[in-house]
């Protein structure tokens, strides 16, 4: 059966029920009770980051390596991210009160040190390559090939984004995050549910996934999953918000929000495949990955374009806020994170400028992944130096720790980008 005609007869019904379902759930995310609650506010940055452009290219890039085994690797992808996650919540919990009182031990604040230089570095370079790749994609879509316009628009959105942070701080930054969110979960919601009924109707005629993806040994493709951990990024903007959130809100909103972005990651990658398997796997591109959703529903590429620009805004927006704070908390508070918003804009500035952003993201990618890694040896060596007894980890919570900076690791110096 030709997959266009899979959902032809209901095609109007489908087009229609899904702008009715976008706009449903864009209403139900916008009641003043949901929008005014500090735990959503809370989890809405390291949400916005997370899910940011890995959610529309997780799919394409797992079936380009793995095929139909996907849902297996994004599931393995997950669960590492939240165990990462488990770090930097008891970093949160144990070892952020003994910074802001002064009572670590010289190594252990070296090591938090170190890591936020990174960290900072890796925020400059994630916000201009969000900023650009939304700035690329919208041009591409107008049949618009500058890129001198394609800079001057990351430009602006980079100095409006700033000007926000500078003017109204933390908070008018979440309202930005807020309102492209909302946007975007709502897109989402109708998205998944329009690939849900292609799916069901898929499988239901009798049809099989068949993928076409090049043929890698098992060392390469691993090589290459460890890169995609990074596609999940942005968990760790919960560590930076202390200015606005107490650390017991910081670490429940940090689990709200990878729990809901796995179950999206997991379920999407699901949902995607069936479609996915019409794209030139061999060599990906953004647009197609646009087009072939019109399989599913005639308003799917057009809803997935609103999704894909509000995620790059967001995740931008999330990234400024991250490293804006951790900047202010690195310089003793003597830059406010106001200022701090605006030096982490002028530095994705002149990188949008000099460089070739689409080559230096692997270079943030191991940035992130060594942030990742130093969060996972600062516990470990608070555990040993400086922690009181009601701090003290479990052998086995020692061993998860050592088990996961292990991985991380290997991540910073064998994972590859897919070719």
């Amino acid at each position: 059966m030709n997959p266009d005609s899979l959902l032809a007869a209901p095609s109007m019904i489908l087009n229609a029920g899904l702008i009715l379902v976008a706009l449903f759930t864009l209403y139900f995310l916008r009641r003043p009770k949901l929008q005014q609650s500090e735990s959503w506010q809370a989890t809405l940055t390291p949400l916005s980051s997370i899910i940011g452009s890995g959610f529309l290219i997780m799919s394409p890039l797992l079936a380009s390596v793995v095929g139909g085994l996907s849902p297996v690797a994004v599931i393995g992808i997950v669960v590492l991210a939240y165990s990462i996650g488990s770090v930097i919540r008891f970093n949160i919990r144990h070892v952020e009160p003994r910074i802001k009182d002064g009572t670590l031990s010289n190594r252990t604040k070296e090591v938090e040190y170190l890591g936020d230089i990174a960290l900072v570095l890796a925020y400059m370079v994630a916000v201009a390559f969000y900023l650009s790749l939304l700035s690329s994609f919208l041009l591409s879509y107008l049949g618009i090939e500058s890129l001198d316009m394609e800079r001057w628009l990351t430009t602006i959105i980079i100095l409006f984004i700033s000007f926000v942070g500078y003017k109204r701080g933390l908070g008018g930054l979440e309202k930005l995050e807020a309102v492209s969110m909302t946007v975007q979960l709502s897109i989402v919601v109708a998205l998944l549910l329009g690939l849900a009924a292609f799916s069901y109707l898929f499988y239901s005629s009798g049809q099989s996934l068949h993928f076409d993806y090049p043929q890698r040994d098992v060392s390469t493709q691993i090589r290459i999953l460890a890169g995609a951990l990074l596609v999940v990024q942005g968990f760790e903007t919960s560590r930076f918000l202390g200015e606005k959130y107490s650390p017991e809100m910081r670490i429940a909103t940090m689990k709200k929000a990878q729990i809901i972005s796995g179950i999206l990651y997991v379920v999407a990658v699901i949902l995607f495949l069936p479609v996915v398997q019409h794209l030139d796997l061999q060599h990906i591109q953004m647009a197609k990955i646009v087009d072939v959703t019109g399989l599913a529903a005639v308003i799917l590429p057009f809803m997935l374009i609103g999704a894909a620009l509000m995620s790059q805004f967001s995740a931008a927006v999330a990234d400024t806020g991250g490293g804006g704070g951790l900047l202010s908390e690195n310089s003793g508070k003597r830059l406010s994170t106001r200022v701090s918003y605006l030096g982490i804009s002028i530095c994705a500035i002149l990188l949008v400028w000099a460089v070739d952003l689409i080559e230096i993201i692997t270079l943030a990618s191991r940035a992130f992944a060594f942030y990742y890694f130093l969060q996972a040896l600062l516990a470990l060596n608070f555990c040993y130096r400086d922690c009181s007894p009601e701090a003290k980890m479990t052998k086995w919570r020692r061993l998860f720790f050592m088990v996961v900076a292990i991985i991380l690791l290997y991540i910073i110096f064998f994972a590859i980008p897919a070719e």
